[in-house]
């Protein structure tokens, strides 16, 4: 009976008039002692589950305006700490609120709100099948602030800050859940026993009433922006807007006209020299905002829509211009886009999305234009999907289209199955892919997972979305523990193994090495973690080595053991630190004279808070490789005595929550010593040849200093100064101080920018 009148109670939550609530961090209008109360947590994070020892406080409201969220947090004020950071940044070293609001309570996808006790805001969604992600900024509003024993956060979630279904009663159903972090103990707390990180967290918020209202939003969002290139001698000057349209009926309309992403951040450094593409996250706001019925996709594997395709570098034939020096100087690293168009709609129970993006055409290249179609219709516990894109290069006069049909069943709170089947075409020729994944939670503190896939080789997915690689199959399982009962006399606060096993090969039945891993991560009661992780490949093939050759499709790998060991500190208040450890050792090979791979692998990082404005990083990689396998061309390869250092220093400062100066760098070099020539049989065995190569060096450089004045919510003035180049070398020997240092003193880009953007 207890438990019914308390679900009773959730479903009827009294919602009056808040007319007169500010949002200033003080919950003393009256309208909140008629709110819904929430002060039972739980520790999630680690999930221990436990009562903490502090309280929480938290009211839910409502009115014509928005959801309004206010949490009363106790806690001794020596143990406060407020550390600033960029908005969104996690983890944080700062005490925080945040609420989770499934909107349309179809357990498909919530949006995260969460801010610190230094006013920091931050936002993200999390999908069905998916982790947080926190690339969205929503316009809502958020206010702390201290008193004695106790601090407070006052939230006003408008209603047009998403997309919601249009309900045709007077209340609507939501589905929530608040959380709080603890800096001092690093632990979130949950009031319905989840958190974002954990598989089954949709189907475990609290579900609740609220009163319907509707709210229309028209945002402008014009531009200018100055960009100038001291190394090519590159100037432009540009002018556009962005236009949002939420009309409170289930539709928007998101457009953006002659859209320039200069105050992006700059990517990390990753030195590729694999046949898989590197898969780089968007950064541009335009293309993060409302894109979510548009994200499909599977880890790091595959997304069916890759926006950062979307103003990539063009195609040039230089060779064949009548002007072929100009041709090679008009070269750029991305392509200017003329607007890119999103609509969206939600219906009761489904779902529908247009995308329209055309880039630029320009004097020795023409630029492509893309196009998307989304629908998701929800049938009980079962959702199923279409997806299109269709890109039309119009310099090479390809064409490329992906169909995708998305099924996806909640069998219950411990099964959830997903299914994809994908198609493509391009020129002429026809691919398929298909994705099967199961999900399943028999307690709350053990997890089964297992996926297949299989992608043919004709199955093109990268001329709009992103493929880690086709003519592939691929069957794997992961089984997942964690302990927390431990005796009040150990040291641990919980334990987590997981396991797992990977079988690859290509569509031709050749094997990669069969993987075998296992993860141990300690969290302790000071707050340190630590993890072990082993790693056991076999014998294998490699079928991506060579690029596709014909007549050589592979290369023999002989097995391999591997292992790591990582640290985190506690925080200090003040600073933290971290260090990480690896090492795999592969056996001889016998049809060359091969000694046998080894693989060293050491990180130290950390972080300093002198004062609450103030942050530094910094981190230090080196990793070393004996007979490092590197393709040349065709049948040929080498080996060598490989050395990689990346040295990374960020720091930020903040003055107010009006002023951000961020810096971040990283410096790379690598060292390839020792080179022997090797060649490929078609059999995949690799033997002693004569080929020549070289010993190369390469360093790396990415430097960014970015000033950010937020002259109003969600608008703000950028001047930001970016250097950075490669230099890659195989005639002269480089030791690593001038590896580091040429980049630097011969930058292929050196960019001075300045941008307004101002809301309306």
């Amino acid at each position: 009976m207890n438990k019914i009148l308390t679900y009773l109670l959730g479903l009827s939550i009294a919602v009056i008039s808040a007319e007169g609530i500010i949002i200033d961090g003080s919950l003393d209008e009256p309208e909140w002692e008629e709110a819904f109360v929430i002060d039972k947590y739980y520790e999630a994070v680690p999930y221990t589950l436990k009562t903490p020892d502090v309280k929480t406080v938290t009211r839910i409201i409502s009115n014509e305006e928005g959801i309004y969220i206010g949490f009363t947090n106790f806690q001794d004020n020596a143990s406060m700490l407020s550390n600033k950071s960029m908005r969104d940044e996690i983890p944080n070293n700062a005490e925080q609120n945040g609420v989770a609001i499934d909107f349309d309570g179809d357990g498909l996808k919530a949006y995260m709100f969460f801010a610190t006790l230094a006013n920091i805001q931050g936002d993200g969604i999390r999908p069905l099948g998916g982790w947080p992600e926190f690339d969205w900024d929503g316009d809502w509003d958020v206010k702390m602030k201290k008193y004695d024993g106790y601090w407070v956060s006052e939230f006003l979630i408008p209603w047009n800050v998403v997309l919601m279904k249009n309900v045709d009663t007077p209340y609507r159903k939501i589905n929530i859940t608040t959380f709080r972090y603890l800096t001092t103990d690093q632990a979130w707390l949950n009031d319905t026993k989840t958190s974002g990180f954990r598989t089954n967290f949709l189907s475990n918020l609290r579900t609740i009433k609220v009163r319907n209202f509707t709210k229309r939003k028209l945002n402008y969002f014009p531009y200018i922006s100055k960009t100038y290139n001291s190394v090519t001698g590159f100037n432009e000057n540009k002018l556009g807007a962005e236009v949002f349209l939420n009309t409170g009926t289930g539709k928007q309309i998101n457009l953006t006209v002659n859209p320039d992403f200069g105050q992006a951040e700059s990517d990390e450094v990753i030195v590729n020299f694999s046949a898989q593409e590197t898969f780089y996250s968007e950064k541009r706001a335009f293309f993060n905002e409302n894109q979510s019925l548009f994200d499909l996709s599977h880890y790091d594997r595959y997304r069916v829509i890759n926006t950062r395709r979307i103003g990539a570098a063009s195609s040039y034939d230089c060779e064949e211009s009548s002007s072929e020096d100009d041709c090679n100087d008009a070269k750029k690293t991305y392509t200017d886009i003329d607007f890119a168009l999103r609509y969206t709609q939600k219906n009761s129970n489904s779902d529908v999305g247009l995308f329209v993006a055309q880039e630029s055409n320009e004097l020795f290249t023409r630029g492509r234009n893309f196009y998307a179609f989304r629908s998701k219709n929800k049938i009980g516990t079962r959702s199923i999907g279409y997806f299109l894109t269709h890109v039309e290069n119009n310099f090479t006069n390809e064409k490329a289209t992906v169909n995708v049909i998305d099924f996806t069943n909640i069998k219950s709170k411990k099964l959830t199955l997903y299914t994809d089947l994908l198609a493509s075409e391009k020129e002429g020729i026809s691919g398929i892919g298909i994705r099967s994944q199961f999900v399943y939670k028999p307690t709350p503190l053990t997890k089964r997972s297992g996926s297949i896939l299989y992608f043919e080789d004709d199955f093109r997915l990268n001329d709009f979305g992103y493929l880690k690689k086709n003519d592939w199959f691929h069957i794997g399982f992961g089984f997942d523990a964690t302990k927390v009962n431990f005796a009040e006399l150990s040291s641990v606060k919980e334990r987590e193994i997981r396991t797992d096993f990977n079988y690859d090969s290509d569509t031709s039945g050749n094997s990669n090495p069969i993987r075998a891993s296992q993860n141990y991560e300690f969290n302790y009661k000071n707050n340190s973690s630590f993890k072990i992780l082993w790693d056991l490949k076999t014998s294998g093939k490699d079928t991506t080595i060579t690029r596709k050759n014909v007549d050589f499709p592979y290369v023999k790998n002989k097995g391999s053991f591997s292992f790591n060991l990582d640290y985190e500190s506690p925080s200090f208040g003040t600073w933290e630190y971290d260090w990480r450890t690896g090492y795999e050792t592969a056996e001889k090979y016998d049809s060359w004279d091969s000694n046998g791979y080894e693989r060293r692998f050491a990180k130290i990082a950390g972080s300093l808070y002198p004062i609450d404005d103030f942050r530094i990083s910094y981190q230090f990689r080196v990793r070393k490789e004996d007979e490092w396998l590197n393709w040349i061309k065709d049948n040929e390869l080498a080996v060598y005595d490989l050395s990689q250092k990346i040295i990374s220093i960020d720091m930020n400062w903040y003055k107010g929550i009006k002023h951000e100066i961020r810096l971040k760098s990283q410096f790379v070099a690598l060292e390839a010593k020792n080179p022997k020539s090797l060649s490929v049989d078609k059999s995949g065995y690799l033997l002693n040849a004569n080929n020549q190569v070289k010993s190369f060096t390469e360093g790396i450089t990415s430097f960014q200093v970015r000033y950010k004045y937020e002259i109003a919510p969600l608008s703000y003035f950028y001047l930001v100064y970016t250097r950075g180049g490669s230099i890659y070398d195989d005639e002269n020997e480089r030791n690593t101080s001038k590896i580091f240092r040429d980049p630097w003193e011969n930058p292929d880009n050196e960019i001075f920018s300045i941008k307004f953007r101002l809301k309306y």
